[in-house]
């Protein structure tokens, strides 16, 4: 048979198989025996191609989306320990102040407490902003009529004094105590707010979701209220007090599921009852006076 040598690449003739010198270049030559060889293994099949952008998997069809949580959605609030809490806070803002029906129909009712926490610091900060306010008109307001108290005789130091406590408004230490009363006094007040229209919602079977629902609404509606710290304290307040109103009424109807009339009816019923109440009670006595004459 004919070999070639790994050496010098020359053939020659040989009639075994082994190691053998080869005549050429006097290398050794390892002439292999293909009877002693294993059999070759068998290919392995091709690997799968990988899947591109919305192609289905190679063992079937994708998996259908997760059933949405019939909870709710958790407001951004109640992730602050993941988001942080003044992002939290700003991004709930937004969402309850901003986009009320389709955050309080899809927001998760059970996160009571998340909610009272950020009514309440929205309330404080309204509160704040106009107790300050306060404090800088009355020292403003105190020394304008102090000049215009020096100028009136001196007999009149009583009625001068009188006149500049209640002027001034409040000392120092009240305006402090007004500050840290503040979040209690706001705590207190969604707390309340929220009895007052459920118990509404109840007389009108449309409390279907519970008072937990109710709350929520109330803390999160609450957003409204920090408008009242812009730098007009009267029409501020007014524009906040609205804003809430209608924040609420939308919320109720949506994380209540009921009609939006019981929502703003049970939201404006209890004001108009105090309106009424207190035009009856400046009312009335004006009309005696007026039949006496």
């Amino acid at each position: 048979m004919l070999a070639r040598c790994a050496h010098c690449q020359k053939t020659f003739e040989t009639d075994r198989y082994g190691v053998q010198a080869c005549p050429h270049c006097g290398q050794q030559v390892h002439l292999a025996d293909p009877a002693a060889m294993p059999p070759p293994s068998p290919a392995a099949p091709p690997a799968p191609e990988a899947a591109g952008p919305g192609a289905p998997p190679p063992w079937g069809p994708p998996p259908p989306p997760p059933p949405p949580d019939p909870a709710g959605i958790p407001a951004p609030f109640a992730r602050r320990s993941e988001l942080g809490f003044a992002r939290s806070w700003i991004d709930t803002w937004k969402l309850a102040a901003l986009q009320p029906s389709e955050f309080f129909r899809a927001v998760r009712v059970s996160d009571t407490g998340s909610a009272i926490l950020f009514g309440a610091v929205a309330i404080t900060i309204s509160s704040w902003f106009q107790t300050l306010y306060g404090a800088l008109m009355g020292a403003a307001t105190r020394s304008m009529v102090d000049q215009m108290l020096r100028q009136m005789p001196q007999a009149q130091g009583f009625q001068n004094a009188w006149v500049m406590r209640w002027v001034s408004g409040g000392s120092a230490l009240g305006v402090v105590a007004q500050l840290v009363a503040a979040p209690f006094l706001a705590l207190a007040g969604v707390l309340v707010m929220a009895a007052v229209f459920h118990v509404l919602l109840l007389a009108l079977k449309g409390a279907p979701r519970g008072f937990d629902a109710t709350l929520t609404v109330v803390g999160y509606a609450s957003a409204a209220h920090v408008i009242g710290a812009a730098p007009v304290p009267g029409l501020a307040n007014l524009v906040g007090f609205v804003w809430y109103l209608a924040a609420v009424a939308i919320g109720l109807a949506g994380a209540q599921r009921i009609p939006p009339g019981k929502a703003w009816t049970a939201t404006l019923l209890p004001f108009a009852l105090v309106c009424l109440c207190c035009c009856g009670a400046v009312g009335i006595p004006l009309f005696a006076a007026f039949g006496r004459h």
